[in-house]
């Protein structure tokens, strides 16, 4: 009796949570191409928008009367080019979720569908942060003040007077690049722990380089890894620290996953000859959600622990490692120090390295 009450309980969570994470997918349909156009070049586009929104994992295509969302394409005709506008439309509000546009080449056939490859990864990336894109630059570029401009929150760090650290002021993201930023421009997900908020990891330094590359070409700015030197000014807390040992705190608890307190459970099990013993790893989950633990001092999450983060600089002048900072989800709290530092090869993925953006104009 105790067995079968077990088994209706298990399946009836499993499908519990089924139904949660459908209810978290949108139902799609694809609408054909408007404008002249032929019908080839019609398929095409089609069939990459399909491919790229179902491969962030938030859409679903299905027949137009089975769906939530249409996404609708129009093509107008600029002589060697196409301009071409997509947009997702809700059925039930006709409201516009998000919308961009590309000028496609229209020969030879590569470039085209290169350009309808650029159009699906602009779209994917809007509909999944939910926005559309703002080219505005009248920033107020106070230290610590948010800017946001393409879904990516960022937080200007006020630069000094004298020094080689930071000397110019930048932006440094508020938060580590979660899983659904990186699927909306990447259109996969490497990481080992896996959902929409957690932060992406297990990704190389060069895996990190083609999504700023991709991002760049979808935003049309100039995102990239920080420099040690910003990575180090921005987690002190820039002109605002008080000198903390980790970022925002003396007390690694309130700012950081780490060893200590994310979940990672060690139990000893026997080798089966008997006197050594080896260790398993029994965690389900050891990274966590962006943002759930106290800022610093400009309002920066997580530059203590989560996961180790790249930084654009080699590590010595063998050129052969890059730097990572700032401690993951398995580290001691001596290695979550802002002053430690750890190289690694820069083709190295392990589910412990993610990764933050910054920006300087």
């Amino acid at each position: 009796m105790k067995k079968r009450f077990y088994f209706f309980a298990i399946s009836f969570f499993i499908l519990f949570l089924f139904s949660v994470l459908q209810a978290q997918t949108k139902k799609i349909t694809i609408l054909e191409p408007f404008g002249t156009v032929s019908p080839i070049r019609k398929a095409i586009v089609s069939a990459i928008l399909s491919e790229t929104l179902t491969n962030t994992g938030s859409f679903e295509v299905v027949a137009r009367t089975d769906a939530e969302l249409i996404c609708i394409t129009q093509f107008t005709n600029e002589e060697d080019y196409f301009f071409v506008e997509s947009r997702l439309v809700e059925l039930e509000s006709e409201k516009t979720v998000a919308t961009t546009n590309q000028r496609i080449a229209i020969v030879p056939i590569t470039e085209f569908e290169k350009g309808c490859i650029q159009l699906a990864v602009k779209l994917a990336w809007w509909s999944t942060i939910g926005a559309s894109p703002n080219k505005s630059d009248m920033i107020s570029r106070r230290n610590g003040e948010i800017y946001n401009p393409d879904g990516l929150e960022l937080i200007y760090v006020e630069g000094i007077d004298s020094g080689v650290m930071a000397n110019n002021g930048f932006f440094i993201g508020k938060f580590e690049i979660t899983q659904a930023q990186w699927k909306a421009i990447m259109g996969n997900n490497l990481s080992n722990f896996t959902g929409d908020s957690l932060p992406v990891e297990n990704v190389s330094w060069y895996d990190v380089k083609e999504f700023l590359r991709r991002l760049n070409a979808v935003t049309g700015r100039n995102y990239r890894l920080p420099t040690e030197a910003e990575w180090n000014f921005a987690a002190n807390g820039g002109t605002l620290g008080k000198g903390y040992v980790y970022s925002g705190s003396d007390n690694i608890d309130i700012v950081a996953w780490y060893k200590e307190n994310s979940g990672k459970r060690i139990t000893k099990r026997k080798y089966a000859q008997g006197k050594r013993y080896k260790y398993d790893d029994l965690s389900d989950q050891c990274t966590h959600s962006v943002g759930a633990k106290q800022p610093n001092e400009l309002g920066i999450y997580d530059m203590t622990g989560n996961v180790w983060e790249w930084c654009e600089d080699w590590c010595n002048r063998s050129h052969q490692h890059r730097i990572v900072k700032g401690g993951g989800w398995d580290s001691n709290a001596k290695s979550c120090r802002i002053s430690n530092r750890i190289c690694s090869a820069p083709g190295n993925r392990d589910r412990h390295l993610g990764f933050r953006v910054a920006l300087s104009f």
